[in-house]
C-alpha cells in the first residue's frame, strides 16, 4: 500500500529563512560576529524579520559551514568568500549547462 503523498512544506525549502542568527550560529559552532561578518563580505544575504532581526536558510547555514571549513583550513577570510562565491557560480552555470542540453535533445 502506497503512502499518501504529502504536502511540500517551508521545511523542505532550502531557501526559507528559519533560523535566527543566535540558532544558526548555535548549530554551526561558530560565533554570531562570524554570520555578521560573512554577512558584510556580501556572502550571506539573510531576510530579515519585521524586527530587523536576521533570518537564515538553510542554503545559507550550508555556505557559512564551507567557509568555516576553508577558514579551519587556514585560509584567510577573503579567500575563503572568494572561493565559496566561485563554488556558487560554477554550480549555477552546471545547472544551467543540463538545462540546455535538455533543451537541446529535446529538439533534435
Amino acid at each position: 500500500m502506497t503512502q499518501p503523498r504529502r504536502r511540500p512544506s517551508r521545511l523542505d525549502d532550502e531557501d526559507f529563512p528559519a533560523y535566527t542568527i543566535g540558532l544558526a550560529a548555535e548549530l554551526l559552532g561558530v560565533q554570531a560576529a562570524f554570520l555578521r561578518s560573512l554577512d558584510a563580505a556580501g556572502l550571506l544575504t539573510p531576510n530579515r524579520s519585521t524586527g530587523g532581526q536576521r533570518r537564515y536558510s538553510r542554503a545559507e547555514l550550508a555556505l557559512a559551514l564551507r567557509v568555516r571549513e576553508l577558514l579551519d583550513g587556514n585560509m584567510p577570510l577573503i579567500a575563503a568568500v572568494r572561493i565559496v562565491s566561485l563554488e556558487r557560480q560554477l554550480e549555477a552555470a552546471r545547472q544551467r549547462i543540463a538545462q540546455l542540453e535538455a533543451i537541446v535533445s529535446r529538439l533534435s
